[in-house]
């Protein structure tokens, strides 16, 4: 099937992606912030970068979008409680939203006392979501750097106190950013995030944006699909008493023996058996693949969905790998992001300026633009001739994996300024992992 032809398919006009409105808007009110966590986009700018908060007229420009809205979601890489006007903010869109849409916003939660979890109640938030990366405060000291759990605690109460009256739809959560230093501790804070009064919970692995954070990652960044296939070859050839673990070595041996030519031999078979499933191969992140930290994971996800389903949070989990068959939920749900100054983007990825690791490949991203609302309103450049192209090329998803492929990162991705992957994409997609179930946020 050609790309245009799988286009073709998939453009229908109930797709959220290809309606005439968003039905998700990620509105950046602010990037400043009280806090300097390590693992933050932020902390890579070398403090060059601008810092802002976004003006009341540009937030005018969204109200074209608001009737069709399912979600309003108020932050980006800053704090929103810092915005002297996100309440305004969220009483405008209520008003204007239909029946049974949401806003709400990630934060830190260190600013909430008992007159703003009031305010926000009033306004009419319907979720908050707090990070809460572990209950140790010496460890979240230092995840959270500038912030005290005790705070933490104190905004969970005061937020339990303002909906206890209620008539109050406002829902609080929480957001577990898992490294290997604190995997262990998730069920452990499901259960503190019960008794404290949240409800729903979003897990997402670590994208690390410098090289130091790169190491605490704890997903492998083979697909499954990759890993399977490996499997399968290493079982067989275990079978014939070959071990396929030698490969790297052998591969560069001067004299090889006849059991060195015969496993060359079954690594050869292996990559064209991948090449007729359409199954991308990374030999040396196979090779060097940590199975013990893999299983650890999963066994620490079981026990969290355990946990999650015992004291009634509702569970959005990530995965212990990469999935192969990708889905672009941002795009598939009709999202669009809007950042502080204005600048609309298509997703979560391609936001903002940064460069992060992908085990040990360091990728750099441009965000990609399609308009300014200083100039037009939000339908005006969701309806642009390029966006909504855009829109229909991502969900065709043709691309290549790139974090999975021998030659990573080639090029064509690793450039900044992105031109094209290899298969002649002209959407920046093939090298994001948002799609393959490893990041989440509230959405």
């Amino acid at each position: 099937m050609s790309k245009n032809s799988s286009i073709i398919e998939l453009s229908t006009p109930d797709s959220p992606a290809l309606r005439g409105h968003p039905s998700k808007l990620f509105v950046e009110t602010t990037t400043r912030c009280n806090l300097a966590c390590p693992m933050c986009v932020k902390q890579t700018w070398g403090g060059d970068a601008a810092e802002g908060s976004l003006a009341p007229d540009l937030f005018e420009r969204l109200r074209p979008a608001f009737p069709g809205l399912e979600a309003l979601i108020l932050n980006g890489i800053g704090e929103p409680l810092l915005h002297p006007q996100l309440d305004a903010f969220i009483r405008a869109a209520k008003e204007r939203m239909p029946a049974g849409s949401w806003v709400g916003f990630q934060s830190n939660g260190l600013l909430i006392d008992r007159a703003r979890a009031r305010s926000l109640v009033e306004a009419g938030l319907d979720r908050i979501c707090i990070s809460v990366d572990s209950v140790d405060p010496a460890v979240y000291r230092t995840v959270r750097s500038g912030g005290e759990f005790g705070d933490l605690e104190r905004a969970f109460a005061t937020l339990l106190e303002a909906t206890s009256s209620g008539g109050s739809t406002l829902r609080a959560g929480i957001e577990f950013v898992v490294m290997r230093d604190n995997l262990r501790q998730l069920p452990g804070v499901l259960r503190w995030a019960a008794r404290h009064g949240a409800s729903f919970a979003v897990v997402t692995h670590l994208l690390p944006y410098h090289q130091e954070m790169a190491s605490h990652a704890a997903y492998d960044a083979n697909t499954d699909s990759a890993i399977a296939l490996f499997s399968q070859w290493r079982e067989k050839a275990s079978r014939g008493g070959i071990d396929l673990h030698r490969y790297p070595a052998v591969f560069l041996k001067y004299g090889k023996t006849a059991g060195d030519l015969k496993l060359i031999e079954i690594v050869e078979a292996m990559k064209t058996d991948a090449v007729s499933r359409g199954v991308f191969l990374h030999l040396e992140k196979l090779f060097s693949m940590s199975e013990a930290r893999a299983r650890e994971v999963q066994i620490v996800f079981d026990e969290a969905r355990a946990v999650a389903a015992e004291v009634g949070i509702a569970l959005e989990l990530p995965l212990a790998v990469p999935k192969s068959v990708r889905k672009c939920d941002f795009v598939e749900e009709g999202a669009a992001f809007i950042s502080w100054d204005g600048n609309v983007h298509p997703c979560y990825f391609l936001w903002h300026r940064y460069h992060c690791f992908i085990d040990g490949h360091e990728k750099l991203v441009k965000p990609k633009i399609f308009g300014n609302l200083s100039g037009q309103d939000v339908l005006e450049i969701w309806n642009s001739p390029g966006y909504r192209q855009f829109r229909a090329n991502v969900i065709g998803y043709d691309y290549p994996y790139c974090f999975n492929c021998s030659f990573a990162l080639c090029d064509s991705v690793q450039t900044e300024d992105f031109e094209q992957d290899c298969y002649l994409n002209t959407e920046p997609c093939a090298a994001c992992l948002w799609c393959q179930g490893v990041f989440h946020c509230l959405r």
